[in-house]
């Protein structure tokens, strides 16, 4: 059987400053990559306080379009970059500032990130941990229900996982990635963060595949929304930074799509909801889509067969599995 070698990138969002897309766990080939394009609906109807509750302090829709890059410098170690573009309003009853706040959509580039990953272990699953590093493309205006970002630096570092789950399940794998983010010091806290995102997938046909999805986020140390903010008023230095200092924890679930239209182009898409969260908003729907290239520089090795691990898999090549990455989940603003 012969395959094309492809990767898809993490969609992501996250990566995005309120949530990160920490890596994929199989690394395109030597002199290979692609270029991605993702767009993202997010509405946000409610807002978690911190004991889980769900409260209505205004609506909030926001919008992103994120490029991203992935190559391999060796067969082993990739290295991408991603920069999005948001914007968005907010409407209701308690806006934090005009005139970010005062209905009409506002919009502005936010968090350049730059990682690395290295293959460790391909069998019998495949093993790479990463390392990377966002931050702000410019001081944009963090404090408003309808900011594109929280506007800070952060380091992150984790591993990803994966592997065809044959023979229990032909035509299924999995991926799981775990990644550590410390982050920028405000006002003396530093609301360094666990996230984990999950995917199990199935591959219906060569081309089409399906995607259970899971993120999680759990923030080691902050502020809860409102006990620790008895002073709401756009004076107050520790409101002002509320949403940099917040200990936003959250589930979103959901499933995903990818069609491969060519042995170069491929389209995905998810959508995702909110099942459990304190202080932040709550992720009413949160709808993704985008389509990615592959590429080969005129440097790279010639394509060579790729053996499949099995009768199960035959006709399969895993490293075309993407790990779509959810949503941003923005803070309680």
């Amino acid at each position: 059987m012969r395959a094309k070698r492809r990767l898809l990138l993490l969609l992501a969002a996250v990566l995005l400053a309120g949530a990160t897309c920490f890596g994929q766990a199989w690394v395109p080939p030597k002199g290979e990559g692609e270029m991605a394009l993702s767009y993202q609906n997010l509405f946000n109807k409610y807002h978690y306080n911190g004991d889980g509750s769900r409260h209505d302090y205004g609506h909030v829709r926001s919008f992103r379009a994120i490029e991203e890059l992935d190559y391999g410098v060796t067969d082993k170690f990739a290295v991408n970059v991603s920069l999005p573009y948001g914007y968005g309003k907010y409407h209701g009853s308690f806006p934090h500032q005009l005139p970010i706040d005062n209905g009409d959509y506002h919009g502005a580039l936010q968090d350049f990130r730059v990682g690395f990953r290295y293959n460790v272990v391909k069998r019998p699953v495949q093993f790479t941990p990463f390392l990377a590093v966002v931050f702000p493309s410019h001081h944009y205006e963090h404090f408003g229900h309808s900011a594109v970002g929280i506007d800070m630096w952060e380091a992150q570092m984790g591993m990803s996982l994966g592997r065809s789950l044959a023979p229990a399940l032909p035509r299924g794998y999995f991926q799981l990635s775990y990644g550590y983010s410390i982050v920028q010091r405000v006002l003396g806290i530093r609301s360094n963060r666990s996230r984990i995102d999950t995917e199990f997938g199935y591959f219906l046909t060569r081309r089409l595949s399906l995607q259970a999805i899971a993120a999680s986020q759990i923030v080691h140390s902050g502020l809860d929304f409102p006990q620790d903010f008895p002073v709401r008023s756009p004076t107050n230095v520790t409101w002002r930074h509320h949403d940099q200092i917040l200990a936003i924890n959250f589930l979103n679930m959901g499933g995903g799509i990818a069609y491969s239209i060519t042995r170069s182009w491929q389209v995905y898409s998810s959508l995702l909801t909110s099942v459990w969260g304190q202080n932040g908003h709550v992720l009413q729907t949160g709808f993704s889509a985008g389509m990615s290239w592959t590429f080969r520089v005129p440097w790279a090795r010639q394509p060579v067969e790729v053996a499949a691990s099995g009768q199960e898999t035959e006709g399969l090549d895993l490293r075309t599995a993407k790990l779509i990455a959810p949503p941003a989940q923005q803070p309680c603003h």
